[in-house]
C-alpha cells in the first residue's frame, strides 16, 4: 500500500504594517480619512507613529475612537473653540505662547490616557531642541507627549520631558517613516497633509530671502546666537525652523503619499474638506500599496 506524504504546511508570517502621520493643523484632518480608506481596503496599521497634528490623530485613532466619531467631532469644531486653549503668553520663554494651555486642552481631549492604555502601538515623534536629534516618546501622559510634538519653534515654547527639551517633530523628521522602520515593521507608508515648499508662496519667498548673501548670513548669525534674551531664543528657533527651506531636499520614500488638502494651516471649520482629501488621495494610492504587500507575501 502506497503512501502519500503531504508537504508540511508553510508559515507565512503576518506583515507588519506601519504608518506615519505628519503635522498641518488643520490640514492634518487628512489623516482621519486616510486611515478610513485604509480600514475600508483591511489594511489597518499595527503601528502609527505621529508628529505634531498627526500625533493628534494617532493617538485617538490608538486609543480606540472610531474614525466616524473622530470625522464627526472634526466637523463640529471651529477655530474660535481651538485658540481659547493656546493662548498663554510665552514671550518669556522665547515663543509667542507657553503651551500650558495647549497640555490642558490636550488631555482632556485624550481623557486623561497615557501610553499603557491605548489599544494600538503608537510613538510620538519630537525634536530636542538644543541638539536638534530626533527623539521618540513611547510612555508617560499623552497629553506632555502631544505637546511637545506640536511645540513649533518661536510659536509655542519647548516642553521638558525626561531632561531633554523638546520641540515640534516635524524639524527633525518632516515625514517619521525613518521611525517605522526602527520599530520593526516589514511595510511603512507616510501620509503627508502639509503644506509643501512648493506650495507656498510665503515658502518661496523665504527661500529667496534666504538663498541670498544677506539672508545666508543673518540665518548664521541667528543659529549660532548664545545670547539667552527670549527675543533672541524666539529669532534662533524660527532659524532652525527654516532651515528646510534652505536648499531643501525632498523626502524620498518609496511609500509616501502626500495628501494635499485644499485648505490652510488654520482652516479648522473645513475639516470636512480635508477628511475627504486624506480619503481620495489613499484610495487612488491603494493599488500601489497593495502590490507592496503582495510583493512581500511572495517574498515571505
Amino acid at each position: 500500500m502506497e503512501f502519500i506524504m503531504n508537504p508540511p504546511p508553510i508559515f507565512v508570517a503576518p506583515i507588519r504594517f506601519g504608518v506615519a502621520l505628519v503635522g498641518g493643523s488643520a490640514r492634518g484632518y487628512a489623516h482621519i480619512g486616510a486611515l478610513a480608506s485604509l480600514e475600508r481596503h483591511g489594511l489597518v496599521p499595527d503601528v502609527i507613529a505621529g508628529t505634531s497634528f498627526g500625533a493628534v490623530v494617532g493617538a485617538l485613532y490608538s486609543s480606540g475612537r472610531s474614525l466616524g466619531e473622530l470625522k464627526r467631532e472634526a466637523s463640529k469644531l471651529r477655530r474660535r473653540d481651538v485658540f481659547p486653549h493656546v493662548a498663554d503668553f510665552g514671550l518669556h520663554k522665547g515663543a509667542l505662547f507657553d503651551g500650558h494651555r495647549l497640555e490642558v486642552y490636550f488631555d482632556q481631549l485624550m481623557e486623561g490616557r497615557t501610553f499603557d492604555d491605548l489599544s494600538k502601538e503608537f510613538v510620538v515623534v519630537a525634536t530636542d531642541v538644543d541638539s536638534w536629534e530626533r527623539v521618540l516618546i513611547r510612555s508617560g501622559p499623552l497629553a506632555l507627549a502631544l505637546r511637545a510634538s506640536a511645540s513649533l519653534p518661536g510659536i509655542f515654547a519647548p516642553v521638558e520631558v525626561n531632561g531633554r527639551r523638546l520641540v515640534d517633530g516635524g524639524i527633525g523628521s518632516p515625514v517619521p517613516v525613518e521611525t517605522l522602520k526602527d520599530l520593526n515593521v516589514d511595510l511603512a507608508l507616510g501620509i503627508g497633509a502639509g503644506i509643501a515648499c512648493q506650495d507656498s508662496r510665503a515658502i518661496r519667498l523665504a527661500q529667496r530671502l534666504l538663498n541670498t548673501p544677506v539672508g545666508k548670513r543673518l540665518h548664521r548669525r541667528l543659529v549660532n546666537s548664545v545670547n539667552h534674551h527670549p527675543l533672541a531664543r524666539l529669532g534662533r528657533a524660527l532659524a532652525f525652523t527654516a532651515d528646510a527651506w534652505i536648499d531643501p531636499q525632498e523626502v524620498v520614500e518609496e511609500l509616501h503619499v502626500q495628501t494635499r488638502p485644499p485648505i490652510n494651516w488654520l482652516n479648522f471649520h473645513r475639516a470636512d474638506a480635508a477628511i475627504r482629501a486624506g480619503e481620495e488621495a489613499l484610495e487612488r494610492f491603494i493599488p500601489q500599496l497593495q502590490l507592496a504587500l503582495s510583493r512581500l507575501q511572495v517574498a515571505a
